[in-house]
């Protein structure tokens, strides 16, 4: 074990570092006052919190690959769906016991989140502090979900949820917005599809509060139900994404690619005009992986997916293949302006520094990344895109005997960058 003074923690900046504290902080002060002001457990609160620790136990050992796959494939902050549990305990146990509740479940996802320790816990004070905020307002409110449930008792755990959504998301959403250089909204807030989740998973946890008030024993048939939700949204999800769309950089995806490829032919055959082809291919991709593990690759390639959305102009055509290779149809283009293109992406990539996880979870920068780009040029009326494309793969080849991190076009064997 390492001494405290050598924790991940201290390396932060100081404006990270003290948000941090301070959510720690303002997590344990309202924690006391609460369980001073708890009532005495009784025999029925120690069965719900048997009961709902079981469940989460449950739910956590049949979800955990889709938890997995989900966590995996997200931008920007990630609610688990293991949350739907917190909303019960915080309704209907003492403070005290609602919290031991909500460690045991963190501490059982910890395995899958893959995550250094003190991020990991940092997050779970966030959620913690939603959490007793929620059992405040629960609390404070004065409802009984166990005698009587009409629209007040409705308004106020729909209220509570959505109070600990947001507390939250703004706890996670600042210390992302305070770490990271250039923040965006994604990586702020986080997709449309983890919110989209996360609200879902609030309703959820208000009609297992309802279950478990009247039925201690509710939890256990509530996760099968709980399961297949999860595993149906996530299916959904991809299959909506996997038609068109590569679930890892939100770019198009082969079909997608070809698809808009084809109608941008026909209108430059219609047109007589010139496009261009550009074959991207990142150099020694393979050594991330073997270096730091999938998901730091994974990473990488998202950050290549933004660069080339920063970097490519409006109309132009951006796809991945698979692996380390992308592409772009660039419309009405001819070889010299395909080039200029390529640069700024060739640029663009290297000066990429990308924040990961290594195969331990602990923090990486991974930095001088760089790319081969071959390009193929050709009029609209005769063009054909398999032909194009076998001319970029060529000239792509030649970038990465020629040295790599260059922009090679079919038409000239002579670099257009070498290192």
């Amino acid at each position: 074990m390492l001494s405290p003074r050598r924790w991940g923690l201290w390396t932060l900046p100081r404006p990270v570092l003290r948000y941090i504290l301070a959510i720690e902080a303002l997590t344990v002060l309202a924690a006391v006052a609460l369980i001073l002001t708890d009532a005495p457990a009784t025999s029925m609160d120690w069965r719900v919190l048997g009961a709902l620790v079981g469940a989460t136990s449950l739910h956590l050992w049949i979800s955990r690959r889709t938890e997995e796959t989900r966590r995996d494939s997200g931008t920007g902050p990630h609610m688990d769906t293991t949350t739907v549990w917190v909303l019960p305990a915080m309704v209907l146990l003492p403070a005290w016991m609602a919290i031991i509740s909500l460690v045991l479940l963190r501490a059982q996802l910890y395995p899958v989140a893959r995550r250094p320790l003190y991020r990991y816990t940092f997050g779970t004070m966030a959620a913690m502090f939603a959490a007793l905020i929620e059992l405040a307002i629960v609390r404070y409110s004065g409802i009984d979900v166990a005698s009587a449930f009409g629209a007040r008792e409705v308004l106020v755990l729909a209220g509570a949820g959505l109070v600990f959504f947001v507390v939250n998301a703004i706890a996670i959403g600042g210390v992302i917005a305070l770490s990271t250089p250039q923040p965006t909204w994604l990586t702020v807030i986080g997709s449309g599809r983890d919110n989209a989740m996360a609200a879902m998973t609030v309703c959820l946890g208000s009609m297992a509060a309802l279950a478990v008030a009247h039925a201690w024993l509710a939890p256990l048939f509530v996760v099968p139900l709980l399961a297949v939700l999860d595993w149906g949204a996530l299916q959904i999800e991809n299959l909506k994404g996997d038609a068109r769309t590569d679930h890892k950089t939100q770019l198009l995806n082969s079909r997608g690619w070809h698809e808009q490829t084809g109608r941008e032919f026909a209108r430059a055959r219609r047109q007589h005009s010139t496009l261009s082809v550009a074959v991207i291919d990142l150099d020694h991709f393979k050594q991330v992986n073997d270096t730091w593990g999938h998901p730091a690759g994974d990473a990488v390639l998202r950050a290549v997916g933004a660069v080339l959305r920063e970097t490519t102009r409006q109309g132009d055509v951006v796809g991945r293949f698979g692996g380390e290779e992308f592409v772009l149809m660039l419309p009405d283009t001819d070889a010299e302006q395909a080039v200029r293109v390529a640069e700024r992406v060739r640029q663009g990539v290297a000066e990429m520094h990308v924040a990961a996880t290594d195969k331990r979870g602990q923090p990486v920068l991974i930095s001088n990344r760089t790319a081969s780009i071959g390009i193929a040029s050709g009029p609209g009326a005769t063009a054909d895109l398999d032909e194009l494309l076998r001319s970029a793969d060529a000239a792509v080849y030649e970038a990465k005997h020629g040295g790599r991190n260059q922009v090679r076009s079919a038409e000239s064997s002579i670099p257009h960058h070498a290192e």
